[in-house]
């Protein structure tokens, strides 16, 4: 990952992590209109330093020069977009189907159930659009 995206992400996280620490720390978590408001401080707090962690590995893990032209080793990048490729094969059949099961359980709301749905197609949409563009291009 370039230097500035692992920046943006430490700093993104710094941002989150904080944001849900004042909430809490002023009280303003109470005074929003949903149905678990430390749910808030909880999500920001962990989303938050999760980001900080992610970023500042990056930043703080020195590449050797090996490292560097093996990362651009065109088999390497064939392995890595191969493994990617199963691995959103095998998210978008794991979501289909937790998404069925917490429906048909009744733990799912509709503002969640649309939102996740929508994500799904979302991707779904860039994947067709991704495969369309290289069908034409290459």
């Amino acid at each position: 990952m370039k230097k500035s995206s692992s920046v943006l992400m430490t700093v993104t996280g710094f941002v989150i992590l904080l944001g849900g620490l004042l909430t809490y720390g002023l009280g303003i978590h109470e005074l929003v209109p949903v149905p678990r408001p430390d749910l808030i401080v909880a999500g920001a707090s962990l989303i938050g330093s999760l980001l900080i962690t992610a970023g500042a590995c990056d930043l703080f893990t020195k590449k050797t020069k090996e490292m560097e032209i093996e990362e651009h080793d065109e088999r390497n990048i064939a392995i890595n977009n191969a493994a990617m490729a199963s691995g959103y094969k095998v998210m978008s059949i794991a979501i289909v189907l937790s998404l069925f099961a917490l429906i048909f359980t009744g733990y799912m709301t509709t503002v969640s159930c649309f939102t996740i749905i929508g994500a799904y197609f979302l991707g779904q949409i860039a994947y067709a659009a991704q495969l369309w563009h290289l069908n034409r291009t290459m």
